[in-house]
């Protein structure tokens, strides 16, 4: 067996092929996929539509560096930018949604002119230097020293604590004069699939229009439908100067990213480095295309909405195990978090029943099922 660079030990299932929200191991064992890669499957696996739509552009055989126009790219950029909310208008093509993230901290930077990037404690973010200290890699082995140019807040889980995060924002606001922006999830998957508390949002958006800072979310998580909306903006009520996505983007047919942004960024920030040699290519762009086509002729979003609140009803009953403290949920997103670390314990049973879930820690199982289920 090759020895990979990670700081995971790989789980000992050999998959050799998928079918709608199935994998299946070299033995023919069929395991329900209720992760779908972390918030990446939407269409099914093995789907038939998508299959023929790379088939087709790979014949093509085409490579389209950015510096030259590209009309698949184009029409791409142009459903994004329909389906946003506010203003934007502009999409930086890349390969991930690290590299999206990492785009849109340089935007910020470049556009205000200051340096500083306040986000929540906990939520991911990305594995690249700059991502990863806006998230919660910011401590981890490699990326010491930590670098000072992030704030974290604490993450809210009711109302009161949502009141006081909004207060500490604000008095950061007040004493320094070097934030750039303000950035996070809609809803906070890796963190234990929170709900932000009602209307904080709003303030956090009203905020940062008063104080002259900018609003990025990092979609990459709940972009693309996952949580019952085209954009999980849009339910939050914001418009963002700035949006990120990849994930549910591609549909795992694909590596790509996106970073969505207004006319007012793209002109402040006019200059920065922002080539991606592999950003879009033909058959990538392919797949993402028919990808979101699915997506939206289909109403996949909406079906993550019905189905993904079905699915919470029925894990209600989990509550009332001892070992059960919370059970977290949006769209096709959830999080099981017991009162001890045993969720390793819990997953690897899965496992052996033939059902595919993941850790959000050492005490939260977490899952993400096709948006198709």
């Amino acid at each position: 067996m090759p020895k990979y660079v990670a700081d995971y030990d790989s789980i000992p299932i050999d998959f050799v092929r998928g079918e709608g929200a199935y994998l299946i191991d070299k033995k023919g064992k069929r395991y329900l996929d209720f992760l779908a890669g972390w918030c990446v499957g939407t269409v099914g696996w093995a789907n038939k539509e998508m299959a023929a739509a790379i088939a087709a552009r790979a014949k093509v055989g085409t490579y389209v560096p950015p510096i030259f126009r590209d009309p698949h790219q184009d029409a791409l950029a142009k459903r994004l930018i329909q389906e946003a909310p506010g203003k934007l208008s502009r999409v930086f093509r890349c390969t991930s949604g690290s590299e999206a993230v990492e785009f849109a901290i340089k935007c910020a930077r470049a556009t205000t002119k200051k340096n500083v990037i306040v986000t929540i404690e906990g939520v991911y973010h990305g594995h690249t230097m700059g991502a990863g200290h806006a998230g919660d890699a910011g401590g981890k082995t490699g990326f010491k020293p930590a670098l000072p140019e992030f704030l974290k807040l604490p993450l809210p889980t009711s109302a009161a604590e949502g009141q006081r995060v909004i207060a500490q924002f604000e008095a950061l606001l007040k004493s320094r004069r070097d934030i750039a922006a303000f950035m996070s999830e809609p809803f906070w998957t890796n963190a234990g699939c929170y709900t932000p508390p009602d209307g904080f949002y709003k303030q956090i958006e009203k905020l940062c229009r008063a104080y002259g800072i900018l609003l990025i979310m990092d979609e990459v998580a709940t972009g693309c439908g996952r949580v019952g909306s085209f954009y999980a903006s849009t339910l939050q009520d914001i418009q963002p100067d700035m949006i990120c996505l990849a994930k549910s983007f591609t549909g795992g047919y694909a590596t790509m990213g996106a970073t969505l942004v207004t006319e007012a960024v793209f002109r402040k920030s006019w200059g920065i480095p922002d080539y991606s040699t592999f950003g879009w290519l033909q058959q990538d762009l392919a797949a993402t295309q028919k990808n979101i086509e699915l997506i939206l002729r289909d109403g996949l979003a909406q079906n993550a909405k019905e189905v993904g609140a079905y699915l919470l009803d029925q894990l209600q009953p989990l509550t009332g195990l001892a070992k059960v403290k919370r059970l977290n949920g949006f769209g096709m997103v959830f999080g099981v978090e017991f009162r001890l670390p045993i969720a390793a314990l819990i997953a690897a049973r899965c496992y052996r029943n033939g059902l595919l879930v993941a850790l959000a820690d050492a005490k939260t199982l977490f899952f993400s099922p096709m948006l198709s289920l």
